[in-house]
């Protein structure tokens, strides 16, 4: 009886991902209930479990599980169970806080109204509407990466929110495709998006030997091109970092030419000066390349010509 009570004690605890040594004090814990309910008393006695043979011990003093009454017995297994769920789900919640700001993969599952739960195979995990890439049609049973940028908990399992349109997501998927991102010779210091439409990577190079901006976009455009597939063909510009402003604005604004950029830094306004024919270039579809400059400076950037800023003179 000992022998079948450990191996069906065990086999639950593998079943619902608990370690082993959980299992047991749940069990103590719910044949602690047991017995006051059955016997009476003011406080659950002290119950122990011995791990090789599955004899059970009441106050130092072996017991007969066979002596607890049919309620009694059904009181334990329902507070195992509890405890079960309960340390399960405190597991959860431990692993998936330990793993916000890293990328998971998952199935299509099913839908609430625009919102998508993904099914990470231990729990389903919520994509709010605003975390998808509006460009992508999101299928059952397809497979799918997401990145996690929140755990909470609940009453029941935590919830894990993901998102394919956080600029961390970006980040990660460049950490995989970049070596050098992962080896430390080079950082990722800020990433701005419209998804799905295009981004703006600005790298530092923290190794004099490489070249930041390279390394990101990888021989023939290999690396960036595989991260850009992964985002539904978002057009990713990589720029690199410098100390002066100017230099970045300039950098970001391409594929325009940057003729000069005058800088009010206390009230973090730049005004750039392009040739009258890259005006378009400069602003991008829908002001999308102006606008991700500007939230990846911090800096609002107005573009003018050259014949504009002499009117202005």
């Amino acid at each position: 009886m000992n022998i079948e009570f450990l191996e069906a004690l065990e086999e639950m605890a593998r079943e619902r991902g608990i370690d082993r040594e959980a299992a047991y004090e749940a069990m103590e814990k719910g044949i602690a209930h047991a017995y006051l309910a059955e016997f009476g008393g003011t406080e659950p006695p002290v119950v122990k479990i011995d791990r090789r043979s599955g004899d059970v011990y009441v106050n130092g003093q072996k017991f007969d599980l066979s002596k607890l009454g049919r309620i009694a017995t059904r009181r334990a297994e329902e507070y195992f169970r509890r405890e079960i769920l309960r340390r399960r789900r405190e597991a959860l919640y431990e692993m998936y806080s330990a793993r916000v700001g890293e990328i998971v993969n998952g199935t299509v599952h099913r839908f609430e109204g625009r919102d998508v739960w993904i099914n990470l195979g231990d729990l389903e995990a919520l994509m709010p509407a605003e975390e998808r890439i509006p460009t992508e049609r999101y299928v059952p049973g397809n497979r799918i990466k997401a990145y996690i940028y929140k755990v909470e908990k609940t009453q029941g399992d935590p919830r894990v929110f993901l998102s394919r349109a956080h600029p961390g997501f970006l980040a990660k998927l460049l950490a995989i495709e970049v070596p050098e991102l992962e080896q430390g010779m080079m950082e990722v210091v800020k990433v701005v998006r419209v998804p799905g439409v295009r981004a703006k990577v600005l790298v530092r190079g923290l190794d004099p030997r490489i070249d930041p901006v390279g390394s990101c976009i990888g021989p023939g455009g290999s690396r960036i091109r595989a991260v850009s597939r992964e985002l539904a063909g978002e057009k990713i510009d990589v720029i690199k970092f410098s100390e002066d402003v100017r230099e970045v604005i300039k950098a970001a604004l391409a594929p325009a030419s940057v003729l000069e950029v005058e800088l009010d830094e206390k009230e973090k306004k730049a005004t750039v000066i392009v040739p009258e024919h890259e005006v378009s270039l400069a602003i991008g579809r829908e002001g999308h390349n102006v606008g991700l400059a500007a939230r990846l400076t911090g800096y609002d950037i107005t573009v003018r010509t050259p014949a504009g800023e002499e009117a202005k003179r």
